[in-house]
């Protein structure tokens, strides 16, 4: 049977992960959600339907659904912990239906860099 240490593959050097980040889905009927800063998190950006919608410009003819994407980027270290205190005090004023971890890879984003 081979293994990964019989196929001849060379290991890569492990780069340090590093949590820098949550993505999380509002559901809203109210319109762009606004948002104040949550402690270590700092809001980047909104998007509706893979749309930039905040910060800048939405054209009047864009047809927006009530599920929003926020990007919430960390403004120092965080931990799993940060980001669990960060949902809470969200969910005081949000609905949310979902949260994406974003991490880093070394010095390389292990997530995309929207807009």
């Amino acid at each position: 049977m081979l293994t990964k240490a019989t196929t001849g593959r060379a290991k890569r050097p492990a780069k340090p992960i590093t949590l820098v980040g949550v993505d999380v889905y509002i559901i809203t009927e109210n319109g762009i959600p606004a948002f104040d800063d949550y402690g270590a998190f700092k809001i980047e950006f909104v998007s509706n339907r893979g749309t930039k919608v905040w910060p800048g410009y939405v054209s009047e003819d864009l047809m927006l659904v009530n599920w929003y994407r926020c990007r919430f980027m960390a403004t120092k270290a965080v931990t799993d912990a940060d980001v669990d205190s960060f949902l809470t005090q969200l969910s005081k004023k949000w609905k949310w239906s979902a949260a994406q971890k974003l991490w880093n890879y070394g010095d390389e984003a292990g997530f995309s860099k929207a807009y």
